[in-house]
């Protein structure tokens, strides 16, 4: 019996594991980043940064470019320019592919996450610049500077909440030279509505792992009843 036990007990741990990789993996969606304006030296105009946002669509947990950066300088050698602790702030905004079938009130299907960073770099011009440390600020709502979290969907095509982590920050090279970006993981779960329903499955139904557990938890219910019967005649 123990035995029984234990190979159920495996089964199920391996139906759960199968079970999110494919409802994460079948779930499209949809990004686009905001381009904000350019960022000046803190010397003086004439040298800036640009952030280029991106969009694209996608499917379950991916990892995505969500900004190019380009160095643009009018800077002599005689007189570089350099940025010290100079502010941006980005805006990714994220769709729910799903959810935008929907036919149901209280849909939400797109939503907006917010970074805040600080860029820095020294002896810029029009040939040049090194790179220095970048750092991430908090904004009010996000888990930490680097990450945030939305939920989106609707009440027919369930709820997901979307995890954005700012996953890597490349400088731009000089101006001309090798852009820069700026990369994400985004990873996808099922979410509760503002409602306080669970998502997952549309209108309350239970994910696929749970009816596979529910039917193969019965018959071994059950032969598990007819041996106590048996053991105990």
């Amino acid at each position: 019996m123990k035995s029984l036990l234990v190979k159920f007990a495996a089964s199920v741990a391996m139906l759960l594991v199968g079970s999110i990789s494919v409802y994460a993996d079948s779930i499209p969606w949809g990004y686009s980043a905001s381009s904000p304006a350019d960022i000046s030296a803190s010397t003086s105009p004439l040298s800036s940064i640009t952030f280029t946002g991106a969009s694209g669509v996608a499917s379950g947990d991916s990892g995505i470019i969500i900004y190019n950066l380009k160095t643009n300088s009018s800077a002599t050698d005689s007189a570089p320019d350099s940025f010290s602790n100079v502010p941006y702030n980005l805006a990714i905004s994220l769709t729910d592919i799903k959810a935008t079938g929907s036919v149901v009130p209280g849909a939400i299907t797109t939503g907006i996450v917010n970074f805040s960073g600080l860029f820095n770099a020294t002896n810029v011009t029009n040939k040049s610049l090194l790179p220095g440390i970048n750092g991430w600020t908090s904004v009010p709502g996000n888990t930490s500077p680097t990450e945030a979290s939305i939920t989106l969907g609707s009440a027919d095509t369930g709820w997901r909440t979307y995890n954005v982590k700012i996953s890597s920050f490349t400088s731009p090279g000089e101006p001309g030279g090798a852009p820069g970006s700026i990369q994400a993981i985004v990873t996808i779960a099922p979410g509760q509505d503002p409602g306080g329903s669970t998502g997952g499955g549309p209108n309350g139904t239970p994910e696929p792992a749970s009816l596979v557990i529910a039917g193969l938890g019965l018959p071994i219910f059950v032969l598990l009843r007819r041996r106590m019967k048996k053991a105990q005649a």
